[in-house]
């Protein structure tokens, strides 16, 4: 996920929670007296709001409609939410006799077993993500405690991306690696 959309997240969450907080917590000191005695023990609704509601035809089919797009706008979050940004297909050429494109997920595949080979490494996890045509490397790789780390990151740097950008026929391939250090009980992450 991308930090504009992350963020954007977090804000829409966060006012999602504070206003039904406020608006909980204002009712909540409004029948505690906070506000006074006499607001306490006033109804929420006013005679004039309850009429309002009673005497016009329309307003239950709005509110009903509000709500049904609140409910959708929500479900759309939480789709886009859960859609993966895995990359499907890869653009490596576009002009203009055409455009050639081919799966993502083999070449992805291809050098989580290459990585896999290196004698120090246990298992490796590897994700194309971003726009077709500029994608960018998350690479996992999970390797025995004793491991030299800089000999590991020198042969990802000097080895593993180089060839996945030359096999792909890129000029640029941004690559994110994390390493996880496993032997015994605890795991630590490298970025």
């Amino acid at each position: 996920m991308s930090t504009r959309s992350g963020k954007g997240n977090r804000i829409g969450l966060a006012l999602c929670g504070l206003v039904p907080l406020a608006a909980g917590g204002l009712a909540l000191a409004r029948a505690l007296g906070a506000f006074g005695d006499a607001a306490a023990r006033r109804p929420v609704l006013d005679t004039g709001t309850k009429n309002f509601a009673a005497t016009t035809p329309w307003f239950w089919p709005v509110v009903a409609a509000v709500g049904v797009v609140l409910a959708l706008a929500g479900l759309a979050w939480l789709l886009a939410l859960l859609r993966i940004d895995r990359l499907r297909r890869l653009r490596l050429e576009s002009g203009t006799s055409g455009v050639t494109e081919v799966d993502a997920q083999p070449a992805s595949e291809a050098l989580a077993e290459q990585v896999s080979a290196y004698p120090e490494v246990r298992s490796a996890r590897a994700v194309l993500r971003g726009p077709r045509d500029h994608p960018h490397l998350d690479l996992g790789v999970s390797a025995a405690a004793p491991a030299d780390l800089g000999a590991l990151v020198t042969r990802l740097h000097d080895e593993a991306v180089p060839d996945l950008r030359t096999t792909l026929g890129l000029r640029r391939l941004p690559a994110m690696v994390t390493l996880n250090l496993t032997g015994g009980r605890r795991t630590r992450a490298v970025h």
